[in-house]
């Protein structure tokens, strides 16, 4: 058996796969594996990867996925990966080099929990196009119960976390239906399996950027995936802990999703209402309200009016 496997879903990545995977093979041993999923690339995604991995040293394969879809690709490269410990990453990612040796060292003496790190936002590359974060990372303890990390809800990338295998079989396989949150759900889950989440500021991990076109983008149609990820995250939470914390952020989760949805979808959007009728009032702003004026705006006219701006400048911005 592997000591770890990090399964890394590739499709269409040929700008950036190359150096994601020499990434990696400088952060983990010949004790190791590289799982690629590829999810049937029409780039040349496919062929730099087979270049890339017969370069290397360590251990490395790529297939092809059988099905369709990050989520499928994810569980395609779990079930053929031999890893005793598990590292999930995106071909977009990068990792620093210390990050798998002090993983193991607190998972070996802990292995029913979760471990995370920070992750760092940059666009081109991680020395010059380097983005201010977007979380104060030193505001998260580092040790949480599953309880007390749900009710935080800090977001966290699947690339942030690592664990034994058996926690990620045991919360069951990536929900290969949803089209956007899939990490979120996911996670709730395994997180909901593990006996806690460890986390160290001794390592990071750097997440590109998405373009606007980026399938991880909210649009209309990804509103029923959406609220079925939100329904699932809430139903498992309030599974963990049914107290007064965990209903506040269940609110703050429906409550976000109304800001995504509106107004694309006044149906889902009455139904997530009907659901803070029996939650505490959410406590978030409206989270597109991030410039001085877009916060000017919505103060003074409303969130609604700030939305609707919003959708109006995209409109013209295309015409």
């Amino acid at each position: 058996m592997a000591r770890v496997s990090v399964i890394i879903p590739s499709f269409n990545s040929a700008s950036f796969i190359k150096e994601t995977l020499l990434n990696v093979a400088c952060s983990i041993t010949a004790d190791d594996e590289i799982i690629v999923v590829d999810d049937h690339s029409t780039d040349s995604s496919l062929s730099i990867t087979k270049d890339v991995i017969d370069s290397l040293s360590i251990e490395a394969k790529i297939e092809i996925n059988p099905a369709k879809g990050a989520c499928s690709a994810r569980n395609h490269g779990l079930n053929i990966s031999n890893g005793e410990w598990i590292q999930w990453l995106d071909a977009d990612d990068l990792v620093d080099p210390k990050k798998m040796v002090k993983t193991l060292d607190y998972l070996r003496e802990n292995p029913t929990h979760l471990i995370a790190c920070p992750w760092h936002p940059f666009h081109d590359n991680i020395e010059h196009g380097r983005l201010p974060d977007d979380v104060d990372w030193n505001t998260i303890p580092y040790n949480s119960t599953p309880a007390e990390w749900l009710a935080r809800d800090t977001f966290m990338g699947l690339h942030c976390y690592a664990g034994h295998r058996s926690l990620f079989e045991k919360a069951g396989p990536w929900d290969e239906s949803l089209t956007i949150n899939q990490d979120g759900e996911y996670f709730a889950r395994v997180i909901a399996q593990s006996e806690g989440v460890h986390f160290t500021r001794e390592t990071e991990v750097h997440y590109r950027r998405a373009s606007s076109g980026s399938v991880s983008r909210f649009t209309p149609e990804k509103a029923d995936s959406l609220y079925r990820s939100t329904e699932s995250m809430a139903a498992t939470a309030m599974k963990v802990e049914s107290s007064k914390r965990m209903q506040q952020m269940v609110s703050n989760r429906w409550q976000h999703f109304i800001y995504t949805v509106y107004p694309s979808r006044p149906d889902l959007i009455e139904e997530a209402e009907t659901k803070l009728q029996n939650l505490p009032k959410p406590t978030i702003s409206n989270p597109n309200a991030v410039s001085p004026l877009s916060r000017w705006v919505s103060d003074t006219f409303g969130w609604k009016a700030l939305t609707q701006a919003r959708l109006l400048r995209a409109k013209f911005s295309k015409a």
